[in-house]
């Protein structure tokens, strides 16, 4: 899966400059990285981002590589239960949780902790959401 995530990460690294009729649209703030020299660190935080995921309590809930089970949904497809699937939305549901009392999906049962549980610093939610945006951005093979 860092394969994957690398992969897109490094084709929007490689998007061509100045209009190209195939260029993807990128949110905001991911423009300004890349128009900034940003392509490295965000390339990085996503690497990060997928250690954390993969590695941390997110894979209880959300499955290997975010893809779903009964106890949260799937951040690998464009459907977004609890935000718009906005980079900074994804940040803030991974800094504040989900209460169940705010679930958009009332078949969910298991409320998501603040950072998922762990103690994660500021630089590794960022990295976090950083991954979790990139597994529905997938390449298309």
């Amino acid at each position: 899966m860092q394969v994957r995530c690398f992969a897109v990460v490094l084709s929007l690294a490689l998007l061509p400059a100045g209009g190209a009729a195939q260029r993807m649209e990128l949110p905001t703030e991911v423009g300004e990285w890349m128009n900034d020299g940003w392509q490295r660190r965000f390339v990085g935080m996503v690497g990060v981002g997928d250690s954390i995921f993969n590695n941390g309590s997110c894979t209880q809930c959300h499955g290997d590589n975010g893809a779903g089970t009964e106890r949260a949904p799937d951040l690998t497809d464009d459907e977004w239960v609890q935000s718009d699937g906005s980079l900074d939305a994804i940040f803030e549901t991974i800094m504040w949780g989900v209460r169940r009392r705010d679930f958009a999906d009332p078949n969910r049962r298991f409320q998501m902790n603040p950072a998922g549980g762990m103690s994660l610093e500021w630089d590794e939610m960022r990295a976090a959401a950083a991954y979790v945006w990139s597994l529905s951005r997938q390449p298309s093979n």
